[in-house]
């Protein structure tokens, strides 16, 4: 006669059961597990579990397929994410654009998260969830995620990189489809290299020069554009993975030729074959600031491409569906410090990557 399974046996059984259920069925909450015997469900229950998803307060879709969510979280904040769509030579893709804090605390002079205020973190689950928000939206995979929306990830690395190793272990997106974006945080960068991750670092420089970049980016005060450029050389070095920089174009503001001259002198000069991400302005409600013209744009690109940058222009998606960063929270959450008392801990379903375990990952 066959003998009664073990302790171990039947806990790891249990444990892939509940992987199962949290990334292939995508249950939203325990109550949901099938398969799962009632007594096994209300001890779950009993014990605190739930799987860590949050419910969709708000979303909006533009004319072009982009899609902005606002996700209601367990202490009352939203927190935005994107889904664009994009048709590559017939290959469909679909990236998603999620958030690392709720709010920032950075208050670059031209984005809307940073008017908006910071209230604190986001967990690892919290970024996962935001995926798994996008892909339910969708009804298709999420095929790349970019670390671009609110908050500044190197300011909450531990959990952005939790999500990073659950994203590409439990849902499976490449490492080589995701990128972390930074708008520069002193002694993080050279903490993300020790990681040896493949995905693609953006840095956000946003002027070419020191003087010019602290009148845009506050929090460059202290973290000179000299200390970061060394710092995004070694990490090319220690990696093997090429910096990408993030160039948001600012009418009559950092969009000049000189300006990409400048630009191109300082890659170089950081061992140049870098690319350039420019990102026309995005225009924001209250704003004194103006997207450029189409021909200062070309002019800009001529710029950077005759001295050997290779450079990108991002393509403008969502206008009509508040697509910067941070704009539609704000009209939903104009103060995100609420009168509230934040709930206890629970225990979280999500963000696990150890499925033979039943006690998967505490938040």
């Amino acid at each position: 006669s066959a003998s009664s399974p073990s302790t171990s046996d039947r806990q790891s059984y249990r444990g892939k059961q509940l992987h199962d259920l949290v990334y292939k069925n995508r249950a939203k909450q325990v109550e949901e597990f099938a398969y799962v015997p009632k007594v096994f469900r209300e001890a779950l229950v009993g014990a605190g579990w739930n799987v860590g998803r949050s419910p969709v307060h708000h979303a909006v879709t533009a004319t072009d397929g982009t899609t902005k969510i606002l996700l209601k979280l367990e202490d009352n904040r939203l927190v935005e994410t994107v889904g664009i769509p994009v048709d590559d030579r017939g290959t469909p893709r679909l990236t998603a654009c999620v958030s690392s804090q709720v709010g920032c605390p950075l208050r670059c002079s031209f984005c809307a998260t940073g008017k908006g205020g910071f209230a604190r973190n986001l967990k690892g689950h919290e970024i996962v969830e935001q995926v798994l928000a996008i892909e339910e939206s969708f009804k298709h995979r999420v095929t790349n995620v970019v670390f671009m929306g609110m908050g500044e990830p190197m300011l909450n690395l531990k959990a952005v990189l939790e999500a990073h190793q659950c994203l590409n272990k439990e849902l499976k997106i490449g490492q080589r489809m995701m990128t972390i974006s930074t708008v520069g945080v002193p002694n993080t960068i050279s903490k993300l290299a020790s990681h040896k991750l493949q995905s693609t670092l953006a840095v956000s420089l946003h002027a070419p020069n020191q003087r010019l970049r602290e009148t845009i980016v506050p929090s460059a005060k202290a973290y000179p554009l000299e200390a970061l450029m060394d710092d995004c050389k070694n990490y090319f070095l220690e990696t093997g993975r090429r910096v990408s920089f993030e160039y948001t174009l600012l009418a009559g503001i950092n969009d000049e030729k000189a300006h990409a001259e400048e630009l191109a002198a300082l890659l170089h000069a950081c061992g140049g074959g870098y690319h350039v991400n420019l990102i026309p302005y995005n225009p924001v409600e209250g704003s004194e600031y103006k997207r450029p013209y189409r021909k200062a744009i070309q002019a800009f690109v001529d710029a950077l491409e005759s001295r050997k940058i290779t450079v990108s222009v991002r393509q403008t998606r969502g206008l009509d569906a508040n697509a910067a960063c941070g704009q539609l929270r704000n009209e939903f959450q104009k103060n995100p410090l609420l009168e509230s008392s934040p709930p206890s801990e629970p225990n979280q379903l999500l963000e696990s990557s150890t499925p033979s375990e039943p006690s998967l990952v505490p938040a």
